[in-house]
């Protein structure tokens, strides 16, 4: 009889027990919610937060106050970063799901993007057509003969797709479709139009230099800075020596490697699969051993466009006006000590600013690109 009602006893602390743990459950976010705990959308997914909407004056915002008090309620729920980080890892981690339409979960731990056509380039399902493959030869070589006119050379700089470079590790569904890629067409044509463009392309390097180093990040889009001064900075300065012996450019004598560790928020394919404080990689970039050159750095936006100005105590150093995207950045430094005057401008959908040129009269014209942005139609010219 004492062991039955021991046992009632014991069975109703557990009932309470529970009760107690749900109610807390319960309760849990909507204090989250008062504190303001793991609400931070910002930080965590790279946005504003949704705002509290005001009392509707008119029908219309009546009508969408369900739907933005919801978006508002969805941003600050209490512990929403903690839950939405937790449904995240599971879904990558353990059931292998990518989060994102943007990024595709490859093997050994690669991540890779989706976005504008990297991988249907990386297949060969996006292709130009022949006549828009002789359109942007034509448009190039207009632009290097436009230069040459005024005595400056040009020299195109195009770096393949990850997805290119690390074709073992692509998920096994994503086959070729066709073995030649939008860059491959390119190189191709070249040779048969015995095209006067002086084009490197960079993909051969990268692969043969993957042997001894990693040249682009797991969990991002961009190269390493590894990959970023050993391979696209050195081959770009040995071509501008060949038209300006006289230049001096850094070498690796010059400087020392830094290991340092690359945190999520600053890799955007982890951001896009909403794993930010989760991923972080090893990398090794390159510090200067010379005494610094820099001396003025100017940014400003004329039209949306960023632009760098970079001066340097360089005299004799040639001048540079460098057409960039996101792969330069990495570079920036480097750039910063072996020209005595470089501009650097965004080229926005290969665009080519010759009212630029006109102004800043280089020496040399670089014209940086990833293999991504030919999906984008040249522009007029």
């Amino acid at each position: 009889m004492r062991a039955m009602s021991l046992g009632i006893v014991h069975s109703t602390l557990l009932q309470k027990l529970c009760i107690g743990i749900f109610l807390a459950l319960l309760l849990l976010p909507m204090i989250g919610q008062t504190l303001s705990v793991g609400t931070g959308v910002t930080a965590t997914e790279m946005r504003a937060p949704n705002e509290l909407p005001d009392l509707p004056a008119t029908f219309d915002e009546f009508s969408v106050l369900p739907q933005r008090f919801e978006a508002w309620l969805k941003d600050h729920f209490g512990f929403r970063n903690d839950l939405v980080l937790a449904n995240n890892f599971i879904r990558v981690k353990v059931f292998g799901q990518s989060t994102s339409p943007l990024v595709v979960l490859g093997r050994n731990g690669w991540l890779f993007y989706t976005g504008e056509h990297a991988l249907e380039q990386t297949r060969g399902i996006d292709r130009f057509s022949p006549e828009e493959l002789d359109r942007w030869i034509d448009v190039m070589e207009r632009r290097q003969a436009w230069l040459a006119e005024r005595g400056i050379p040009m020299l195109m700089v195009a770096i393949p797709n990850k997805e290119r470079v690390y074709l073992e590790d692509l998920p096994a569904w994503a086959t070729q479709v066709n073995p030649e890629s939008r860059m491959e067409q390119i190189v191709r044509r070249l040779a048969e139009r015995r095209s006067p463009l002086v084009f490197k392309d960079m993909t051969a390097d990268l692969v043969a230099a993957k042997k001894s180093m990693k040249v682009y990040l797991q969990a991002d889009t961009h190269w390493t800075g590894d990959a970023a001064f050993a391979i696209g900075y050195r081959r770009i300065v040995e071509w501008i020596k060949t038209v300006r012996p006289d230049f001096t450019p850094l070498t690796p004598a010059d400087m020392k490697q830094v290991h340092v560790m690359r945190q999520g928020v600053d890799l955007d394919l982890a951001r896009m699969l909403g794993l930010a404080a989760v991923y972080q990689e090893e990398e090794v970039r390159y510090e200067s051993l010379r005494p610094p050159k820099l001396r003025a750095n100017d940014v400003s936006m004329p039209n949306g466009i960023v632009q760098n100005i970079l001066r340097a105590d360089l005299p004799t150093a040639p001048s540079v006006v460098w057409f960039r995207d996101s792969f330069t950045i990495p570079m920036f430094p480097y750039i910063a000590e072996s020209f005595s005057k470089a501009v650097v401008t965004e080229h926005k959908g290969l665009r080519f600013d010759k009212a630029l040129i006109e102004a800043q009269k280089p020496d040399v014209v670089v014209y940086q690109f990833v293999e991504r942005s030919l999906n984008n139609p040249v522009p007029a010219e």
